[in-house]
């Protein structure tokens, strides 16, 4: 059931939770936005801020849709077009959790020119695949709905990182999901070889996340879910003030 996840191919993103080094954090981004959607700056706008913040990786996880053939090819040609050595750029892009089968919202015009694809959930949808709209959703029934359409896109083997996991919820909802579903999905996902993402944006302690994934054997990335220069490497200066309050 473990997806052949590309990190093994393309190192410096993605890494084994249990073999990571907490005295020496890695210097990553795995969750960058651009002006290509609703980012605030342009790819080499991003990548000095990354070079300044002294990443050595990071990734573009640009928003896509299966209607995005249009730009996706022109932003991925920009980040290839990267040159400087100190940092390595790779394309990305973060698409919605679809159904309640766990299809994504991509198509291989778009995924085969990826570096990386993350599925995050976006949207909540009932039983018929129908999207549920924010005002019309009980919060109380948040937290169920987002963990359904989490595990369901799992074992999609066109997964390599789940986004933001219960970032609806957290973030739109105010609701707080009990630690056994989070360690339950944690657990699936180590199972299916899909990488769980640590987001700075969205999760009240990126430590906690990583010490769940370290107890699972999971595989492990770290976004800040950057839309402004400001925001960029947020995720390891987050997780560098909490292991100094540890």
């Amino acid at each position: 059931m473990t997806n052949q996840s590309k990190s093994t191919r393309l190192p410096g993103l993605i890494f084994e939770a249990r073999s990571l080094d907490l005295a020496n954090l890695p210097k990553v981004d795995c969750h960058l936005h651009t002006s290509w959607t609703d980012g605030a700056h342009t790819v080499e706008q991003i990548y000095q801020a990354a070079q300044k913040s002294g990443l050595t990786h990071i990734l573009y996880s640009e928003h896509s849709r299966k209607t995005s053939t249009d730009w996706f090819h022109k932003f991925a040609a920009e980040v290839r077009a990267l040159t400087a050595s100190t940092c390595c750029a790779y394309v990305g892009t973060e698409v919605k959790v679809e159904t309640r089968d766990g299809d994504i919202d991509t198509i291989p015009a778009i995924s085969d020119d990826c570096d990386f694809i993350m599925a995050s959930v976006h949207r909540l949808i009932d039983a018929n695949d129908v999207t549920v709209q924010s005002a019309d959703t009980d919060p109380e029934q948040a937290v169920d709905l987002e963990y359904e359409l989490t595990w369901a896109v799992l074992p999609n083997p066109q997964v390599d990182i789940l986004g933001h996991m219960f970032g609806m919820s957290y973030r739109r909802f105010g609701k707080i999901p009990p630690d056994t579903m989070i360690r339950g999905l944690i657990a699936r996902a180590a199972e299916c070889g899909v990488a769980v993402e640590v987001n700075s944006h969205y999760h009240p302690s990126a430590l906690q996340m990583v010490r769940w994934c370290q107890e699972f054997d999971a595989r492990i990335s770290f976004g800040s879910n950057a839309h402004a220069l400001k925001e960029v490497g947020a995720i390891m200066r987050q997780l560098e003030r909490e292991l100094a309050d540890a």
